[in-house]
């Protein structure tokens, strides 16, 4: 949730700022390619973010970029001419993966997976037996756009028994649930500053196992922007970044990451659950359909849901942000015009937070002629926190 002046923004996007975050934005600035001090910064920065991915064995790095460039990275260095890869489809973003495997000249296999429901184990396992011949498999962790949350540990075993390399974007789950990278049979994971960080957009989180590092190497993609390699032989190896970075993102990402651990990572996660939890519990209450199958494949940073037949989601949108101040998401490809969605990410995982944005909902419902009970709605949350 975001404020401007009496408005706030409820939406899987960017998040709410908290105050020590902000604070951490305007902090002078030094020379971040020339300052021994912000070197010592970005390696503490990068352990806390190891632990709480579970890398410990595997390499971690941040970027300065939005996530995209992660995920652009990751399949430009695992994939290569004729590579085939299974693209575990099930929502906008998971099917998404296909175009950037075709791309780099890769040969994308997709499975028509039901977008409403995590990753048919038996399916992937089946796929993978058909196509020996596969090297590459990628997933999205949570699908934002219709709130879908997929099974990443047992996932992560299927794939590891017939031995591709598992490339997975988890930028809309990092720092909401649990991560094993290295017990759960990840080769790469991407990750982003502008989610349950609670971090402007801005910072790639890139993890690679010792497999994932091989492959670089075989594929030997010429490139500099996109080259993972750079990153091990300068800063790794040398101490110096390959570009000049972000000193201000960084601060408020070490703040962002302070706030987690102090927090606890078991009661972070009990929130992020609670209030998934709570999300659906006030949508039933109000009478309305969430969109993924059961409480247990639905993302913890955000629950989509259809409108009452005959309302439009750009209707409830514009009335809920113009007239009540709060934005509520719409969605993406095939569900933009029967999808809207509700953000509970970061600091957004609360009582309050939910509150507000189903408040803001039955009224804006209200005003096209569907009576919701806020009342449960409102009772529901509460129940849960």
């Amino acid at each position: 949730m975001r404020r401007y002046t009496d408005r706030f923004i409820l939406t899987p996007g960017p998040t709410e700022i908290p105050h020590r975050v902000r604070a951490a934005l305007i902090r002078e600035t030094t020379n971040p390619d020339l300052d021994p001090g912000f070197l010592d910064l970005y390696n503490s920065v990068r352990a806390r973010l190891k632990r709480l991915v579970g890398a410990e064995k595997g390499d971690l790095y941040i970027w300065v970029g939005e996530a995209m460039l992660g995920l652009d990275a990751a399949v430009a260095n695992t994939v290569r001419e004729g590579t085939k890869v299974l693209v575990i489809d099930n929502g906008v973003f998971g099917e998404g993966f296909a175009d950037l495997v075709k791309l780099y000249g890769g040969r994308p296999v997709t499975l028509g997976l039901d977008w409403r429901r995590s990753a048919d184990l038996h399916a992937v396992e089946r796929a993978l037996e058909l196509h020996k011949d596969v090297e590459v498999v990628t997933l999205v962790h949570c699908d934002t756009p219709s709130a879908l949350l997929n099974d990443l540990r047992e996932l992560g075993k299927v794939v590891r028994s017939f031995g591709p390399l598992l490339v997975v974007d988890s930028v809309s789950a990092v720092g909401a649930t649990e991560i094993k990278f290295d017990d759960w049979g990840i080769d790469v994971l991407i990750g982003g500053s502008q989610k349950a960080l609670n971090v402007p957009t801005g910072l790639t989180i890139f993890a690679a196992s010792e497999r994932a590092w091989e492959r670089f190497k075989a594929v030997g993609r010429g490139s500099f922007y996109l080259n993972p390699m750079l990153w091990k032989e300068m800063l790794d190896g040398r101490g110096v970044f390959p570009y000049t970075f972000s000193d201000v993102l960084l601060y408020a990402l070490d703040e962002g990451l302070k706030m987690i651990f102090e927090e606890g990572l078991d009661s972070v996660y009990a929130r992020h659950e609670a209030a998934r939890r709570a999300a659906r519990a006030a949508l039933e209450a109000m009478g309305l359909q969430p969109y993924t199958a059961d409480v247990s494949c639905t993302c913890p940073t955000v629950t989509a849901f259809a409108p009452p037949p005959g309302i439009r989601p750009a209707d409830v949108r514009k009335i809920a942000w113009e007239k009540y101040g709060v934005m509520i998401a719409g969605s993406w490809g095939k569900l933009e015009d029967s999808v809207l969605r509700i953000g509970h990410m970061g600091v957004q995982a609360s009582y309050a937070h939910l509150a507000l944005a189903f408040s803001a909902l039955g009224r804006a419902l209200a005003d096209l002629g569907y009576k919701a009970d806020v009342g449960a709605a409102l009772e529901a949350i509460a129940e849960r926190f």
